[in-house]
């Protein structure tokens, strides 16, 4: 795989959850406790998630054997996570009702379209 295509890669994985869950974040925090556990746990998985596609980031751009695996988990958790936050969440979020379904479409699209690109290109890490 092209040096190019990895850093697209690496872009999307940067930018999608850890970006989304930067700005969930402080958002949040000031009505946790009227949230609840579910508002906790539902937080940390998207801290998760972000951590997950930060991990897999930093083993592409070291060209780590287990960058193609984590890649592959970073996008199917942030597909996970993308249709969880538009319609089983608990956390406030700022998206009209009819942006959902095309929302979570694209992130889900978006996911599977580098995953099947994954799955035809192996040679990712060479």
């Amino acid at each position: 795989m092209s040096r190019g295509v990895r850093w697209l890669l690496c872009a999307t994985l940067l930018v999608w959850r850890p970006l989304d869950f930067t700005i969930e974040l402080p958002s949040t925090l000031s009505s946790l406790g009227l949230r609840g556990v579910p508002g906790v746990i539902e937080l940390l998985f998207h801290g998760a998630v972000a951590a997950l596609a930060v991990a897999a980031v930093r083993a592409l751009s070291n060209e780590m054997p287990s960058g193609l695996l984590l890649a592959r988990a970073a996008l199917a958790a942030s597909a996970v996570a993308t249709v969880q936050s538009f319609y089983w969440s608990v956390l406030p979020h700022q998206t009209m009702p009819s942006d959902k379904l095309p929302l979570a479409t694209l992130g889900v699209a978006v996911a599977g379209i580098w995953l099947v690109y994954l799955r035809r290109h192996r040679d990712l890490v060479s």
